[in-house]
């Protein structure tokens, strides 16, 4: 799934995890999701974002998670992210295959 964000804002978006049955996931203590950002697919390009999280929002059966303005003031332009689960045993999934993650100017600014 595409994700577009403007540069030095806000971002929020929210992650849902099923099962095959599509019974909802919830993650162990010690458990987090893993949001990475890179510019490029090449195995040796810099994560330019990497954010972990783990709340779980009961209401709506999801695990949101914001990147703040500072961690999205990089340099306007085309970049691919995934998600991964980290288990608290050291596993390691990726959930999400990679996608686009698109930084654009803004013209408004706040100063």
């Amino acid at each position: 799934m595409l994700l577009t964000v403007r540069k030095n804002s806000d971002f929020y978006a929210k992650i849902d995890l099923t099962d095959l049955d599509d019974n909802k996931i919830i993650l162990d203590d010690g458990d987090e999701l893993v949001f990475s950002v890179k510019k490029s697919l090449v195995s040796n390009s810099p994560v330019v974002i990497r954010k972990s999280f783990h709340d779980y929002d009961r209401l709506d059966g999801s695990y949101p998670f914001k990147l703040t303005a500072d961690e999205t003031n990089i340099q306007a332009g085309i970049y691919f992210y995934d998600i991964a689960l980290k288990c608290s045993d050291g596993d390691f999934f990726h959930i999400t295959m990679p996608d686009q993650f698109v930084i654009r100017e803004t013209v408004a600014r706040k100063d």
